[in-house]
């Protein structure tokens, strides 16, 4: 590894960065991104607007690395949870189960307006968001896809496909409900909403 990669590597995973994202996600939630400035945040995190910078050029950087940072947790736990080895109705109900779970929390919803709300002021932001949530979860879950088709439990001929419609199957609803200010399903409906959406895409894929 070089000596710039090495640097690189120790800014990424250094506590002070950990810190001031800490103190960011703080002041975007308490007063929205646009009102947020680079002094709240810094004041927030108890570092210098100097340090701030060494780290973050700007709100929209740390803003993307929040959304990076929760988008990476939720993929890592979905690839845990699709080992391949269990039924696949039931791996396919825990998946499901984490991402209504991780992605209808308050603070995402909340940080999801904010996109929504500064999505024609900061395009690029509302892109890289996509991309880092939707698009990698969806390419994520093809992989486990793809396995099952390899191994005989489904029939998919486009695994990508067939991955973002089962996000949009399973989230679609629940997060429009969370957008809009509606309170959650209780848990006992929650799984009997999960068990209805996975049955419909097995129905229309299982081998």
């Amino acid at each position: 590894m070089t000596e710039i990669a090495e640097t690189a590597l120790a800014v990424e995973d250094s506590p002070k960065r950990q810190q001031i994202l800490d103190g960011a996600r703080k002041m975007f939630m308490t007063k929205g991104f646009d009102a947020a400035s680079m002094q709240d945040v810094a004041r927030a995190a108890g570092v210098s607007k100097g340090t701030l910078y060494v780290y973050f050029d700007s709100k929209e950087a740390m803003f993307q690395a929040l959304v990076m940072g929760e988008c990476s947790r939720l993929q890592a736990v979905i690839r845990q949870m699709a080992s391949g080895t269990g039924a696949v109705s039931d791996e396919l109900h825990a998946i499901a189960r984490q991402m209504l779970q991780t992605l209808l929390q308050t603070e995402v919803m909340r940080a999801m307006r904010m996109v929504i709300g500064t999505g024609e002021k900061f395009p690029e932001l509302a892109r890289t968001v996509y991309q880092a949530g939707p698009m990698r979860s969806a390419r994520t879950l093809a992989e486990y896809l793809t396995k099952r088709v390899e191994r005989g439990d489904l029939q998919i001929d486009n695994c990508e496909a067939a991955s973002s419609e089962f996000i949009d199957l399973v989230l679609s609803g629940q997060q429009r409900r969370g957008l809009l200010m509606m309170p959650p399903l209780p848990d006992d409906a929650l799984e009997e909403y999960i068990t209805r959406r996975v049955g419909l895409f097995l129905k229309g894929y299982s081998a």
